[in-house]
């Protein structure tokens, strides 16, 4: 079953974030020590169904939007469908770092360098790892309700390099708005990229349990 989050999320598996480290802002909890917990959490990923969704012309970004189910076995694969920036929609598979459009009867065709590669943003140095690793800045701002729940809201700076998997134009750097659960295991709930110099422009992605067990593109 396919676990859906709603708008702009980036549901990465940080459960054993701990909680009771506070930053003396007022009891909320260290964001660097939050966001170093869902680096090693994220870094642990080795399959998961990815949806990445543009809002506005995200620079570096040549999709609309994509989805993909990948796997970080056999040097790397996924399958999937892109949404292109005419709102055409084309289904995909990649392996080893290779990512090709496949049709309707079958034939695969390679897709141009620019386009992202699923399964590097997954895994010990996979992009999604690599970005959390390197944010700058890192603030916890507040508490407040996200969704009806209880979450704690963290922003920080993402530098240009750390943006390379998922963004592969990428030149500039992005900030990054977090919300995550207060009780529980602090899961966040949203996560959105923000483009200084584009201000109208976001980039939502969401990471979840992948939708099937072993990926279509392996099938004969």
């Amino acid at each position: 079953m396919r676990y859906r989050i709603a708008s702009a999320i980036f549901a990465l598996t940080t459960a054993g974030v701990l909680t009771g480290c506070a930053d003396g802002s007022g009891g909320l909890p260290d964001a660097g020590l939050m966001m170093r917990d869902a680096a090693i959490s994220a870094g642990a990923i080795d399959s998961a169904h990815l949806a990445l969704q543009a809002e506005g012309s995200v620079p570096g970004f040549p999709l609309r939007g994509l989805e993909a189910d990948v796997s970080k076995s056999d040097g790397g694969s996924a399958t999937g469908t892109a949404t292109l920036p005419t709102g055409s929609v084309t289904r995909f598979v990649a392996s080893q770092g290779k990512v090709f459009s496949r049709s309707d009867n079958g034939t695969l065709v390679p897709l141009p360098s620019g386009f992202p590669s699923p399964s590097g943003m997954i895994g010990r140095d996979g992009g999604l790892a690599r970005l959390l690793r390197s944010l700058r800045d890192p603030e916890t701002v507040g508490r407040e309700q996200f969704t009806g729940i209880d979450a704690f809201k963290i922003q920080a700076v993402v530098p240009a390099e750390s943006l390379a998997a998922i963004l592969p134009g990428a030149t500039k750097d992005a900030t990054l708005t977090i919300w995550v659960r207060v009780r529980g295991a602090h899961l966040p709930l949203r996560t959105t990229l923000g483009f200084p110099e584009h201000p109208d422009a976001h980039l939502n992605v969401a990471v979840s349990k992948s939708q099937a067990a072993s990926l279509p593109g392996k099938q004969s």
